[in-house]
């Protein structure tokens, strides 16, 4: 990236503090911001997922919003939002799209709404749904409801097969959708699920498995043509202390390999020949791996972080050496990112970077560029 340049784009934003909120949610569901307060409704949100389309130059934002209006674009040359409407087609309970938007090879667009329901909701919330987005028209489409009650909290897809998978919340589901035929195979309850799982080259889906009150963590590896899953004993490398390394994000780096950021800030490298991780490296202070993508340079990008020292990075997987470790603080704004998400990168080498659960403010749309 070079010299850089750190800029906050503000989508929306509340004219008090959250933590008023807590107070007035006592007892409530989140469903139910709109009879508790009018500004929390429409502009308490989050940026939890991002997806560049080089197609039309657009950045596409999944966002966390109680209102429903949870899909826009971002136009980094106008630097103006717009939204997709997707609470047209929504209904109340679809209030994100938490690390689920894929750009598909033909140019359609994938995504799934994950919800915020309380115990008491479960039975009467639909699910969370699957559906696809065409960046020319713009028109969203509901595909399928492939867990009746549960709603998605990340997605992965095999292009090459038409697959879309995915792992549910509250009660940890993973499911198999084929967009071919339109079916779901849903495997129901399976424990805690991984943030973002990855497909191989060889078309088989990697994530975790731990199951309910148990520390036995191991790898998920599910094999399509064999409809079979494996749980994989192996352990991440430690990154300090007894912190087991739990995955926070993963990526096919198109190179054979798997790349995957772990939740106490660290980089490591898994071999889906043999699931075996090579630890790469810790590129900032701090916990959090997040945001993972390959820029056309053929740099890894990751962005992560907490607490308002939060950084985007390079790495160069060829010198194994980490480039460019930029902090995320707008000094216009005198403002910095709380906690990345998400990532995505533009053709000119432009990350953006998706914050969440700002406790002060809204989330922020974070670029990070290089200086001209």
């Amino acid at each position: 990236m070079g010299k850089c340049r750190v800029k906050a784009h503000v989508l929306k934003n509340i004219s008090k503090p959250i933590a008023n909120w807590y107070k007035d949610m006592a007892g409530k569901a989140f469903s139910e911001l709109e009879q508790v307060d009018h500004d929390y409704y429409h502009n308490l949100i989050a940026f939890t997922t991002v997806e560049y389309n080089p197609a039309d130059g657009l950045v596409y934002c999944g966002i966390t919003a109680a209102d429903n209006d949870i899909l826009f674009t971002f136009d980094p040359a106008s630097k103006k939002f717009e939204s997709l409407h997707y609470e047209r087609v929504g209904e109340k309970y679809d209030v994100k799209i938490h690390r689920s938007l894929i750009l598909d090879d033909d140019g359609m667009m994938y995504g799934a709404t994950a919800g915020l329901i309380e115990p008491f909701q479960y039975l009467e919330a639909p699910g969370g749904k699957i559906f696809s987005l065409n960046p020319k028209t713009k028109e969203i489409r509901i595909l399928a409801i492939p867990a009746p009650h549960e709603y998605i909290q990340t997605i992965a897809m095999d292009k090459k097969r038409k697959i879309i998978y995915g792992f549910t919340w509250p009660l940890n589901k993973f499911f198999r959708f084929d967009l071919k035929t339109g079916k779901t195979t849903n495997f129901e309850a399976i424990g805690a699920g991984p943030h973002i799982p990855a497909v191989d080259d060889d078309g088989n889906l990697w994530g975790t498995w731990a199951m309910f009150g148990s520390s036995d963590k191991r790898l998920l590896k599910y094999l399509p043509d064999e409809d079979r899953i494996d749980f994989i004993r192996t352990l991440l490398p430690k990154m300090h202390g007894n912190d087991g390394g739990d995955i926070d994000g993963m990526l096919n780096g198109g190179d054979g390999y798997i790349y995957v950021g772990t939740v106490s800030g660290g980089l490591v490298r898994l071999d889906p020949k043999n699931a075996e991780f090579e630890y790469l490296g810790k590129p900032y202070p701090g916990t959090r791996l997040a945001g993972l993508c390959i820029g056309k340079d053929g740099l890894l990008y990751g962005g992560g972080g907490e607490n308002y020292n939060t950084f985007v990075f390079a790495y160069d997987r060829e010198k194994k050496q980490f480039r460019d470790n930029v902090r995320l603080y707008d000094a216009d704004m005198n403002a910095s990112c709380v906690i990345v998400h998400h990532i995505t990168i533009t053709d000119d080498g432009t990350v953006y970077a998706a914050e969440t659960d700002n406790l002060e403010r809204s989330g922020f749309l974070w670029e990070v560029g290089r200086s001209r």
